[in-house]
């Protein structure tokens, strides 16, 4: 894992993220407009074959090593914002930041049963890991917080502590920190616990056998984009040589906050990410080079 690099803060700069000051204008008065992610949300889907990544995991499997679609997609999201850091940006206090580390959050049951809880856990990545290195990240977090109900991580144990308070005092301490956050004063343990302060959110809605959905991007905190992805599935189609083959394809849904860039760097973000899935030996190297946002 490489080393972190010492930030360097400016005047206008938040704890946990740079101001964008050489955007285009229109970017300045943007979040004047619209004033909430729920206003600047752009909806994506996208179809990818998985039948490469498919074959690479039962393969590493049998070495035993415990991977799945999961690590290729959350893989494959690290590499994307390597390649297009503009992606790895929030609006707050209406202006526009580009966030110092990039996090990725996840919804993970205890256990798969209806009565099971749930709890969010936020895990941080290097720009340039691998697959391998996401694999270990993930799962190494995933089995601290499976397991029996009453096991609880920070995010539980403050979101309990919330829990406890009397309505007027809970809406207080809300309002307070809402407005700490909006100023970039947010106490940094509430930002480290909170998986709404990260850079994408993804849903595994292929855990439950179901299709993705669109989900909303959360007005609480920095989230600017929303993966959502569903279960596997066969399709048989006829490719370019007229041929009748079978492969398998998940189904993805995107919502993104179109404050953070325009249209045409966010589809041509989304098609290099659909494109890494037919070529998973990329993401099992390091990149040839991480780009940095230019417009700080």
């Amino acid at each position: 894992m490489s080393k972190e690099k010492k930030i360097k803060k400016h005047w206008g700069d938040r704890y946990d993220g740079r101001r964008v000051k050489s955007s285009d204008p229109l970017n300045v008065i943007t979040p004047f407009l619209m004033k909430t992610r729920n206003d600047s949300e752009v909806f994506f889907d996208a179809e990818v074959d998985v039948t490469k990544i498919d074959e690479i995991v039962k393969e590493k499997r049998k070495q035993g090593m415990n991977i799945g679609l999961l690590d290729y997609l959350v893989a494959n999201l690290v590499r994307t914002v390597s390649q297009y850091p503009r992606l790895n940006r929030f609006v707050a206090g209406k202006r526009l930041f580009s966030r110092d580390d990039l996090r990725i959050s996840l919804v993970v049951k205890k256990e798969m049963k209806i009565e099971s809880d749930e709890t969010s856990i936020k895990f941080k990545f290097d720009k340039d890991n691998t697959v391998n290195e996401v694999n270990k990240i993930i799962r190494g977090e995933i089995e601290k917080n499976k397991g029996a109900q009453e096991k609880t991580n920070d995010t539980d144990k403050v979101v309990g502590i919330l829990n406890k308070l009397p309505r007027f005092l809970l809406s207080f301490v809300v309002w307070c920190l809402t407005t700490l956050d909006y100023y970039g004063h947010m106490p940094k343990l509430i930002h480290e616990v909170s998986p709404m302060h990260t850079s994408i959110f993804v849903t595994n809605f292929g855990s439950l056998g179901a299709d993705p959905i669109y989900h909303h991007i959360y007005n609480w905190g920095t989230t600017s984009i929303f993966v959502a992805f569903g279960n596997k599935k066969v399709q048989r189609m006829v490719n370019k040589e007229g041929k009748l083959i079978t492969r398998k394809v998940v189904k993805l849904r995107f919502v993104a906050d179109e404050r953070i860039a325009d249209g045409y760097y966010l589809a041509k973000s989304l098609q290099y990410f659909v494109s890494l899935f037919q070529h998973p030996e990329l993401v099992e190297l390091k990149p040839e080079q991480v780009f940095e946002d230019d417009q700080i």
